[in-house]
């Protein structure tokens, strides 16, 4: 777990990760206020289909939480927060280890790029946690954080 702290802490994943995806989006939003979404991790249930319950006492960096998504409780921590721009955390459930990585670009005032990066191991990758899977779970965040 150490690793993906040290990577994610730098914006990046594990590029060796069995299991890694990238998604990106346009959202006709101001960065501001998609990185007040997306870093308001108390919130997430509420625009977020996929994620049925969530507990952050600390929104910063090394801040612990966790949340349900998809029906497995995942314990997180927060490993980096670059107002507006960057934000990241690695999470761990019974078999298995994630980083993810949100990065974000102003393209004007009203238009925000919004970037989804994540890798995954353990014995859960093999048998769950397919490149499909993944690939529609972070699709599926995306589109939502587009609704929100």
């Amino acid at each position: 777990m150490k690793k993906l702290e040290s990577l994610a802490q730098e914006g990046r994943i594990n590029e060796e990760a069995s299991v890694k995806d990238k998604q990106s989006i346009i959202i006709q939003k101001p960065i501001e206020e998609v990185w007040e979404r997306l870093t308001n991790i108390n919130k997430w249930s509420n625009w977020n289909s996929q994620v049925s319950h969530e507990s952050a006492d600390d929104i910063s960096e090394n801040g612990q939480f966790t949340w349900v998504l998809n029906g497995n409780t995942l314990q997180s921590k927060i490993t980096l927060l670059r107002k507006p721009v960057a934000f990241s955390f690695v999470s761990r459930t019974n078999l298995l280890q994630m980083a993810t990585v949100f990065k974000l670009e102003e393209i004007s005032n009203n238009e925000t790029a919004v970037e989804m990066e994540g890798s995954m191991e353990g014995l859960k990758t093999i048998f769950v946690y397919k490149h499909r899977k993944t690939h529609k779970s972070f699709l599926k965040w995306l589109e939502d954080l587009q609704k929100s």
